[in-house]
């Protein structure tokens, strides 16, 4: 393998984040019963006119701006000519000649660039739903505004690609530019791939790689075809300029179609769309909401937190976590405690809900008055746990529920003094092992008497009172 160099470029096409479709009022909510969401304009009727969608520009113009493009301030739309049973018109209205942004990048945390060829706004298709004999067509995401970013041939492995997708989607998320969920089909991503000599300047011949539905599925699809394309060069054989499809179950690649030459798509200016300019204060009013990106909110989580890596890289995965983070130190200015905590509890409790952090409704304020209980020592790790679970879905008030449930950490010596002789009287065969050295048997009697509070009891306090009242 190590005879050739892989050459990789990856087409993402992302649905932006509006209410309506981008040349008409129809809705984009994914969970909308089938073929409800459409009227003429994105049914394509004789007669109909599009009109643009202004939000759809703003969202397109941030993602053009975070990814340091060249912005072409002339807005001008063609239609792309192709026939597709979920496509009704027969065409998509997209960029071709004058894309919104080219020539930009995205910098990896590794430090490397990847060059960005275009960014582009058109409209999406429908969707194909295929059964055993028959398929089904629903038109609810046909225009949908769509932006399609497409990388330089800059990466160099399947494992980059994952890097440079998990950064692109980051900075998507962060701008509030999509939601980026590939099981809605609002992030998809097609990748070409090939082998050439190693140190040659020639290329070789294009793979396309088609129905990945996941990070890991592109990286698991490029791995693939790396193998594959290196064994066929090996034995003299001959790659396809090709379509292959991602067989996830089976971990493979097949064909799809095969191509000879590029399709003729026949572009030409789209005549119910006037060409117009954006101006100069229209384009810096986007650029504000993407000062800061990831990379930068992770540096800076470093320098004012020190906070260590692996915790900034677990808090800026998802922009609910830096945010969540950054509200919460506000109101209890221990950075470090309240990182602790959300990438413990908080994390157990959000991964075991079907949509994880739209289930959480408890704030930000209310959640740093646990941590800040837990370290004030009123409540131990036990009942902190205890109050987040019955606070996480429905934001109560943390002081009626300690309250309620009887949570407040039990630390005094009176209380605990006699659960302590009652546990050193029961539990004798303990007793016997830490007496002969076993130091960790103290722990098997701290149980008991946590058990016997049910939980509130402050396990230091009861250590040390173990320990006096067993060495006297």
């Amino acid at each position: 393998m190590n005879e050739f160099d892989t050459v990789i470029g990856l087409e993402v096409h992302v649905q932006l984040n509006t209410l309506s479709k981008i040349f008409c009022s129809c809705s984009t909510k994914f969970e909308n019963p089938p073929n409800t969401n459409i009227c003429p304009v994105c049914c394509g009727y004789p007669g109909v006119l599009p009109v643009f969608n202004k939000r759809a520009l703003e969202l397109a113009l941030r993602v053009a701006l975070a990814l340091k493009c060249k912005i072409n301030k002339k807005i001008y739309f063609e239609r792309k000519n192709y026939f597709y049973p979920d496509l009704p018109k027969n065409y998509q209205i997209s960029q071709y000649k004058m894309p919104l942004g080219e020539c930009g990048g995205l910098s990896l945390a590794a430090g490397k660039t990847i060059g960005i060829t275009r960014v582009h706004l058109e409209e999406d298709a429908g969707k194909l739903i295929h059964k055993e004999n028959y398929s089904l067509v629903d038109l609810n995401r046909t225009g949908a505004p769509l932006l399609e970013i497409v990388s330089d041939p800059d990466i160099t492995s399947p494992q980059e690609a994952f890097n440079y997708l998990t950064s692109l989607k980051l900075i998507l998320q962060y701008i509030g530019a999509s939601e980026c969920n590939m099981e809605k089909g609002s992030l998809r991503c097609d990748a070409n791939i090939s082998l050439k000599n190693k140190g040659s300047s020639s290329l070789g011949v294009k793979v396309e790689l088609k129905n990945m539905n996941t990070f890991k599925g592109v990286r698991d699809a490029l791995e693939y075809e790396v193998t594959r394309q290196t064994k066929v060069l090996n034995e003299n054989g001959k790659i396809f300029q090709e379509t292959r499809l991602w067989d996830a179950d089976r971990q493979k690649t097949e064909v799809m179609r095969t191509k000879e030459e590029a399709h003729d798509y026949r572009y030409f200016p789209e005549p119910d769309l006037l060409d117009f300019s954006v101006k100069e204060e229209f384009v810096e009013n986007e650029r504000q909401f993407v000062k800061e990106l990831p990379q930068d909110i992770y540096k800076r989580f470093l320098d004012k937190y020190k906070l260590q890596a692996s915790d900034a890289d677990v808090l800026i995965s998802e922009k609910f976590l830096a945010d969540y983070f950054e509200e919460a130190v506000k109101e209890f200015n221990e950075p470090k405690k309240i990182c602790n905590f959300i990438i413990g509890p908080f994390l157990e409790q959000v991964n075991t809900f079907p949509d994880r952090f739209q289930s959480v409704k408890l704030s930000a304020q209310n959640f740093s008055k646990i941590v800040k209980y837990f370290s004030q020592g009123l409540l131990n790790n036990i009942t902190a746990r205890k109050a987040l679970i019955l606070s996480i879905n429905n934001n109560g008030d943390i002081d009626e529920i300690i309250k309620k449930e009887g949570l407040s950490q039990v630390s005094g010596e009176a209380e605990l003094k006699s659960l302590v002789e009652e546990a050193i009287k029961e539990s004798q065969k303990a007793v016997k092992e830490y007496m002969e050295g076993k130091d960790q048997a103290i722990m098997f009697l701290v149980g008991c008497v946590m058990k016997k509070t049910k939980g509130k009891a402050n396990p230091k306090v009861v250590k040390e009172l173990l320990e006096k009242v067993l060495k006297r």
